[in-house]
């Protein structure tokens, strides 16, 4: 055991984070599926070893089994759980072992640290709610613990010193008779109600204990979905699919407003109108805390559903606070702040692109609503060809102004008037992106990604206004509106008025009268929307990840955002996910020359004509 070659093996291994299986013969075995902060350890006496403790140890994705008389092994136990805390920052050892006949309980959880005590009463409140049949308790220790007969592999000291935490399970032999035979229900009901819950703490410590991203670990072991996962998933497009956010947050009398604005010399602050409300939020939230998340056995999925159950709750508590203060608090619960980077940035696009070198705008036909329609399905029909189930509408409507896809479907202003050179560019921002994203999502098997996964939006408008400039239609105004929205999303968070913001844009940033209006508009609307920031963001982070040589077409896969990509490409190993079944035209290999160009020169400055 004290063999150094093997030792400098599982340490490479661990330091390069690459999956190892060491077998140490007639002593035990290691087995890293993946390298993670969380690591099971079974330490059993010689020629005794719980088969349900066993396969538990087995279902996790890094365990120990070894003998807990074997010469070192403390040592070994206490270098590789170093080594995992150099990797990560901390490290959790979950240690079980057979308990006592006379113990009071069937699972025993102990602790000696204060600080995992939380982290214990997650998984004893679990042990309590989805196996009630299982009786628990916490024990508080003054040391560290430890099986029986078993040497410490720290001390209390030493292990707060180095961020290393311990939790220890003692189980009750409830699963075996006194002759030794198993029962083989009751076995596999320990086995997987333990299992399940694990990987829920084991999820929990790094989302808490660490600065890890928990999806990337991908802790989901079975590579069957449970029915139960499909199930919640509609109840949760259900739910979605009861209101357009948007819509309902967007006002109906935007012309009139501006009209009347106008009238009074922009000195009367203009009055708004919203749609009525077709749901009642309290009711929505009801449903939504109905559904038994906390069944479902694959963490990361629950975690995923967990976090848009969230999004929707706190869409539902805006939507109950519509024009009010606090209708603002929960935008940027939802879509964020501005930082002080990116109002740098929006300030230096605004600098840069001086207003006096502005193309002075020609006195061009525009296309009106019905025309601009046309252009839309053509470009439908571009994508049907590519998927026969492809199906969708162009509606021009009297109650919406500009331009909006809703589920699919792409509305517009009847109103609506854009010019021929900016109206390529919008085809591809809404149909090419926004529509083509919904139609990806709706044929993966989760109608989650159709939705929007929480927080999508930021790299959904940043792949949208990607695509306008890939096929040559990100103009200087353009990106001087996407800055503006900036300016005016942070002025409003500063505590100024429609009015200040209003003035801002036209005085100090020289935007026209009727675009300060628009961009003021939409900010302000419902009570202050920071959404509008996430455009520029969005932007910037997806030339990022260009340089960064990563592939776009699986962006366009559903509306995720970023750091769910870990989570999708697991989901497709799987089969549980598609790749996309559409390309947009923008990524259909025509405009590569523009891809290039970013990955290899790409700053939001040089998208500057």
């Amino acid at each position: 055991m004290s063999d150094e070659r093997r030792l400098n093996f599982i340490w490479s291994a661990i330091k390069a984070k690459e999956p190892f299986h060491v077998q140490i013969p007639n002593i035990g075995k290691l087995v890293f599926r993946k390298i993670v902060p969380c690591v099971f350890i079974y330490r059993h006496p010689i020629g005794s070893k719980d088969k349900m403790l066993s396969n538990l140890a087995k279902s996790q994705l890094a365990s120990i089994i070894i003998q807990r008389d074997s010469a070192d092994v403390e040592i070994l136990l206490r270098k590789i759980a170093v080594g995992i805390q150099e990797q990560f920052g901390s490290c959790l050892l979950v240690e079980v072992w057979s308990g006592l006949p006379d113990q009071s309980t069937d699972v025993s959880i102990l602790v000696g640290q204060k600080g995992i005590l939380p982290l214990a009463e997650y998984m004893h409140k679990n042990l309590q709610t989805e196996a009630q049949d299982i009786v628990s308790e916490i024990q508080k220790l003054k040391e560290l613990p430890c099986p029986p007969d078993c040497d410490r592999i720290f001390s209390l000291k030493e292990s707060l010193e180095k961020s290393i935490y311990i939790i220890g399970m003692s189980v009750r032999k409830s699963y075996q008779l006194s002759n030794g035979d198993y029962l083989p229900i009751l076995l596999r009901h320990y086995r997987e109600s333990l299992g399940k819950i694990l990987l829920r703490v084991f999820f929990e410590y790094v989302r808490l204990f660490t600065d890890q991203n928990p999806a990337t670990f991908r802790f989901n072991l079975r590579k069957e979905i449970t029915s139960n996962v499909f199930e919640i998933d509609r109840a949760l497009t259900a739910e979605s699919q009861r209101f357009d956010f948007l819509l309902l947050v967007t006002p109906v009398n935007v012309p009139e407003a501006w009209e009347s604005f106008k009238k009074s010399r922009f000195s009367k602050m203009p009055v708004f109108q919203y749609r009525p409300m077709p749901i009642d939020p309290d009711l929505v939230k009801r449903n939504l805390y109905n559904l038994r998340i906390e069944d479902i056995y694959d963490p990361t999925i629950a975690y995923l559903f967990r976090d848009k159950r969230r999004e929707l709750d706190e869409m539902m508590s805006m939507l109950a606070d519509r024009n009010t203060e606090d209708f603002m608090h929960g935008s940027l619960q939802i879509f964020g702040n501005v930082s002080d980077k990116l109002l740098q940035i929006a300030q230096s696009i605004l600098t840069v692109i001086a207003h006096n070198t502005m193309p002075t705008s020609r006195a061009e036909k525009k296309l009106n609503a019905r025309e601009f329609a046309q252009l839309a399905r053509e470009e439908i029909a571009y994508l049907s060809s590519q998927a026969p189930d492809f199906h969708t509408t162009v509606r021009v409507r009297s109650d919406i102004s500009g331009v909006m896809v809703n589920r699919g479907v792409l509305n517009i202003g009847a109103d609506y008037q854009i010019s021929p050179e900016r109206a390529p560019a919008l085809i591809q921002h809404e149909v090419g992106t926004h529509i083509a994203t919904y139609f990806n999502g709706k044929a993966q098997p989760l109608q989650l990604f159709s939705l929007g996964v929480p927080g999508y939006e930021q790299l959904q408008e940043g792949l949208a206004v990607l695509s306008e400039y890939l096929i040559g239609g990100l103009s200087n105004q353009r990106l001087r509106i996407l800055a503006g929205r900036v300016i005016a999303v942070r002025n409003m968070l500063m505590g100024h008025s429609f009015m200040d913001t209003f003035a801002l844009l036209m005085e100090d940033y020289q935007f026209s009268d009727e675009m300060s209006f628009n961009i003021t508009m939409r900010v302000y609307r419902g009570g202050g929307l920071t959404k509008d920031a996430l455009y520029l963001q969005g932007l910037i982070e997806l030339i990022s990840y260009i340089k960064n040589g990563q592939d776009l077409k699986l962006l366009t896969v559903g509306k995720i955002r970023e750091d769910y990509i870990p989570i999708i490409q697991d989901l497709i190993q799987r089969g549980y996910m598609n790749m996309p079944v559409i390309t947009p035209r923008y990524l259909s290999g025509t405009y590569d020359e523009q891809l290039d160009f970013i990955k290899n020169e790409g700053s939001i400055f040089k998208l500057i004509q």
